[in-house]
This record gives structure tokens, sequence and C-alpha cells, in this order.
């Protein structure tokens, strides 16, 4: 049984991987040999009124291939900074953060690693965008938008280099130190220009590929800055503007609509949605009501055709079907799922598909902190 973190991760784990262990692991899914389960949160009060202790999970298995269990714990709060509200984030101390992926083997549910979550976070939400412009991106795309400059931004920019020769990457951020470092990272990485903007308008327009990767709870990308064939690609759903929506033609989506009748009419004294996430949340009323409220992100897409990335049968690409549709890859905006469709989140199917890839890399070439699996197992029935 591995221990592994994040360096070992970054060392073995590369984009391509990640891509194809994603596309692999979906496909399996649509032919009923995977399952996965939605994030859900469970919020309770802390002593500090304006921070709440969240306990996050998602959870997915592959046939003949792994099951994962993502664990995130947080002190979580939505300050004002800059004039924008911002989610705020930390696990026992600022700086410190606690996520875990508990990796199983499917064929025995031999626990076969535990693992940092945050390498495995920043690439799984960037394989997943570049499958969306795989199959949504004009395939001469060549220039990338992307707002922000941290972990995100850095994997969404190695996840679009994979599947499109790009020419450049246009980035803003206010914060310039980290714009900087970001340029000088991103450019010797890819080998192609990274260019600092003065503006989030100077960033989209003119691109054709457009991403929002940052910690805001204000939208950062408008709608008005869109231009015909741009793939919109973005790691919340809050980033976007309302226009951004009714600007969409096409979003495409990577796993089939399901019947969702069989959760019809459940409910739970404490379940709601918060962010666009089912959530658990304990506390007083006036406390429950500092959490943001998530049905905002629920908005209509009145001029999109919903269509399916990939025609699974005969694993066909599918997707984009005009020069100049502007497209939105559902699984990065599950939120916005239309009625009657069913949820996006394929977060538990990510993790268990690029984790398994990266414990088999990590295996390979001897990384890691090798623990006897023993010490994990009993023989209590329970």
């Amino acid at each position: 049984m591995l221990i592994l973190n994040n360096h070992d991760l970054a060392t073995c784990l590369d984009m391509a991987a990640c891509i194809e262990s994603l596309y692999e692991g979906i496909k399996l899914y649509v032919r009923h040999d995977a399952v996965r389960r939605p994030r859900m949160d469970h919020f309770i009060p802390t002593s500090r009124p304006d921070e709440f202790a969240c306990f996050s999970s998602m959870e997915g298995g592959i046939r003949n291939g792994y099951y994962a269990v993502r664990l995130k714990p947080d002190i979580v709060s939505w300050p004002i900074l800059d004039g924008v509200r911002r989610r705020l984030t930390y696990c026992y101390e600022p700086g410190l953060y606690g996520g875990l992926v508990l990796l199983f083997r499917v064929e025995n549910a031999e626990l076969v690693s535990i693992m940092n979550d945050g390498c495995l976070q920043h690439m799984r939400v960037g394989a997943t965008a570049a499958l969306g412009a795989r199959y949504l991106a004009r395939t001469d795309a060549e220039t990338v938008g992307i707002l922000g400059s941290g972990g995100m931004a850095r994997s969404f920019a190695l996840g679009f280099a994979a599947v499109r020769k790009l020419r450049c990457i246009k980035v803003y951020s206010p914060n310039s130190e980290h714009l900087q470092a970001y340029c000088r990272e991103i450019s010797k990485l890819l080998d192609i220009e990274v260019i600092g903007n003065r503006s989030p308008e100077d960033v989209i327009k003119g691109s054709d590929i457009v991403a929002s990767c940052t910690n805001s709870f204000e939208p950062v990308i408008k709608g008005c800055w869109l231009e015909p064939g741009m793939y919109v690609a973005n790691a919340a759903s809050r980033e976007l503007d309302p226009e951004v929506f009714q600007r969409i033609t096409v979003v495409g989506r990577l796993i089939p609509e399901l019947d969702t009748s069989a959760a019809s009419g459940f409910s739970d004294r404490d379940l709601e949605i918060r962010d666009g996430v089912m959530a658990y949340i304990a506390g007083q009323p006036e406390e429950r009501q500092r959490i943001p409220n998530g049905r905002q992100n629920s908005v209509a897409m009145p001029n999109a055709r919903h269509v399916p990335c990939v025609k699974w049968e005969t694993e066909s690409p599918l997707g984009r079907e005009s020069g100049d549709d502007i497209t939105l890859l559902l699984e990065l905006s599950a939120g916005n799922a239309p009625a009657g469709w069913s949820s996006g989140d394929i977060k538990g199917l990510q993790f268990a598909s690029i984790a398994g890839a990266a414990y088999e890399l990590a295996l390979s070439r001897g990384l890691g902190q090798s623990l006897d699996i023993h010490q994990f197992l009993q023989d209590i029935p329970t």
C-alpha cells in the first residue's frame, strides 16, 4: 500500500495520461461498467461566525480497475477581497490543505493507496476541460485566454496544449507577481508565448479558447466579450455572467442523459443545494443563511443545442457543428443542466480514473512510501 504525496504524483503523472485515462473511464461508465456519486458537502458552524467547516466527498469505481473516495476537509469563508466576493479555504491553519484520495482495487477491495488530492484535483479538471476542447473547440484553435494564475490555470493550459497546437496563451490575474511567475513557468513548459494582459476583457477578446480559473464568487467573464467560434471552459459556473449562457449555442456533454426518475421526490430535512452542490447543513437559521445559496447557478441557455460529444457505440467524435458556434462543456458546469437532464457531475469517476492511472505509474517507478496492507485490515466483520 502506497502513501503518495503531491510531489510523487506530479513526478509521474502527465496531462496526456490524465486525458486518456479519463476518456477510458467515461467510456466504461457509458457502457455500465463504472459508477460515480456526485460531490456532496457537509457544512457545520465553527466558533468563528464567518467560517464553516465543510467536509466534501465524492466517489467512483471502474470494473476491473479502481474505486476512489476523495475526502476534502476545509474551513471555508466567503470574504470580499478587492471588491470581489471570493471563496477561501484552509485545513488546520491558513496555508495548509487536507484533501485525500483513498484508492481501492475493485477486484479484491484492497486499499492500495492514500494520496494527497491537490495534484490530482488540478489534473482531473484540466483533463476534463481538455476533453471538452477536443470535441468543442475549433480544430484550428491556436489562441487561449485564461483568467487566473493558480494551479487550475496551469492544468487548463497543459490540457488545451495536449489537444490543440497552440500559438500563444493570454493571461490575466490581479496579482502581478503571480501573473509574471505563471507566464514564465507555462512558457517554459509549453515552449510557446504566454502573455500577461492588463484586463480580463483583453484576455478574452480574440481568443479561440477562453477559460476562467479563479476563486471568485462573482462573474469574471462577461457574455458581451464572447465571439463566434469560442469554446468556453470554467472551473466554476459562478465565474460566468448570465449573458454568457445566453450566448452559448452548443452545450456538449461527455455522459449521456440519464433517467433520474428513481430519485424524484427525494427530500431530507437538512439537504439543500449550495453553489450547485448537494449539501447537508448544520446550524441555526441565521447561521445557515451565511452560506452562499448556489441555486443562482441554474440558469437558462435558451439559444443552445444540447449535444453529445461522442457517439460512444463507435467512439466517433461529435460536438461542434459550425465554426461560429460558441460552445460549453456541461461537465464543467454541472449546476447548469437544463430541466430533465441529469447531473453532469462526474468528479467521482474522474478521481477513480486518474488516481488509478497515477497509482500504476507511481508503482512502476518505485515512488511513494510503502506500508503493510495488514495495518488497514482486521478480523472483526463490520
